[in-house]
């Protein structure tokens, strides 16, 4: 499986409304999507940004979507954004089965000086530690090979229950509600 994500920044004139407007349209492009297993619209209200989340079975089926026409949609509206792309090294449930309303990542350099096969190791214990917390829809330990990055992404069912981490980058974002069901993405 393969985490993908872009982040555009919004025109100041792009209020809150147009945002959900732009997400409840465009969820319904989505539906059927061979090859997504997940997708999360998500939002920072505090820096206007717009970065909606991908899990995708495998690369071909990514490749596809940035050179099809609903990704070409993005580059009309917004312009070509920067897309960042993980292996993922774990992904599992937590215990929340109610919908995720908050995303926290936490990106680190992978340590120079360990192996990395301890590395990975380490953070998939940490993973497994993580999975019992309550208020955890999902959580996953992604590696960007060129970058000698490792994320991890936890969803949340509230911001409050997410549980503090630190890392050299955290961010949260709004995991915004698309008002219908979608086959294939969440």
């Amino acid at each position: 499986m393969l985490a993908m994500q872009y982040s555009v920044r919004l025109p100041e004139d792009f209020d809150v409304e147009q945002v959900y407007q732009h997400v409840s349209m465009r969820s319904r492009l989505f539906e059927g999507r061979p090859g997504l297993r997940h997708k999360f619209y998500l939002y920072d209200a505090e820096d206007h940004i717009y970065a909606p989340f991908y899990i995708w079975e495998n690369s071909q089926v990514a490749q596809d979507f940035l050179f099809d026409n609903l990704f070409s949609g993005v580059i009309e509206t917004f312009g070509r954004p920067r897309v960042r792309s993980w292996q993922i090294v774990d992904f599992d449930y937590g215990s929340s089965s109610e919908e995720p309303t908050f995303l926290r990542s936490a990106i680190d350099k992978v340590p120079s000086q360990l192996p990395l096969g301890k590395a990975m190791e380490k953070e998939k214990q940490e993973h497994q530690d993580t999975l019992g917390k309550p208020g955890l829809f999902a959580h996953m330990v992604l590696l960007d090979p060129d970058r000698w990055e490792i994320g991890r992404f936890g969803l949340w069912r509230s911001r409050e229950e997410a549980v503090p981490t630190s890392a050299d980058c955290i961010h949260g974002f709004d995991v915004l509600k698309v008002n219908q069901d979608l086959q294939g993405a969440a």
